[in-house]
């Protein structure tokens, strides 16, 4: 009955370091949820600065959060996909081109799904500069959000696989389609 009695201990002091595990990530990938949103908020009004301190900030916690998420990551991949989501726009937005993989560090499927989420906020980007008469820059990010999606086109993996790609995949396509139209009708109305 001894052995029993230990071996039910030792399994309450796993579950109690599991259980602080499990909240430490629950609250990491919250804090890196909540910064993506408000770094996209300031890139989005120009707040390139503020929005940089962000992503620092956020990066630090993504790599904290890698060190002790391995049990967890069901839990952790909207975090990652919301920071790859904003460090792809932030990098588009300053340095006019899309982060590599390796660059952000972070696994297959949160980088192509925050790519998909991307392409909604450039399609945001386009109308703000349609409506301020920018066509150039309309455009250009319209070639991003192209460039986006035809580099992710050719993946067609089952949900089981890619949970979760293809309807993200298929928004972007929307997008695409509507931003276009938005370019074709200024243009037209020029």
């Amino acid at each position: 009955m001894k052995e029993f009695k230990n071996d039910v201990e030792a399994i309450a002091d796993y579950l109690e370091k599991k259980q602080k595990d499990f909240d430490a990530v629950m609250q990491m990938s919250r804090d890196i949820i909540r910064s993506a949103g408000q770094t996209i908020t300031l890139l989005h009004n120009d707040e390139k600065d503020e929005a940089e301190k962000r992503l620092e900030e956020m990066s630090a916690i993504v790599k904290k959060l890698q060190k002790i998420d391995s049990r967890f990551k069901y839990n952790t991949l909207q975090a990652y996909q919301e920071y790859v989501e904003a460090y792809v726009f932030h990098s588009i937005k300053t340095n006019k081109k899309i982060p590599t993989l390796s660059k952000l560090g972070v696994e297959n499927e949160a980088y192509l799904l925050g790519l998909m989420d991307v392409v909604g906020e450039l399609k945001r980007e386009i109308l703000e500069h349609l409506r301020h008469s920018d066509i150039k820059k309309a455009e250009w990010y319209f070639d991003m959000m192209k460039q986006i999606y035809d580099g992710t086109r050719k993946l067609r993996f089952a949900e089981a696989v890619l949970s979760g790609f293809r309807k993200k995949q298929d928004v972007a396509r929307i997008q695409i389609e509507n931003a276009g139209s938005e370019i074709l009708s200024f243009r037209n109305r020029s």
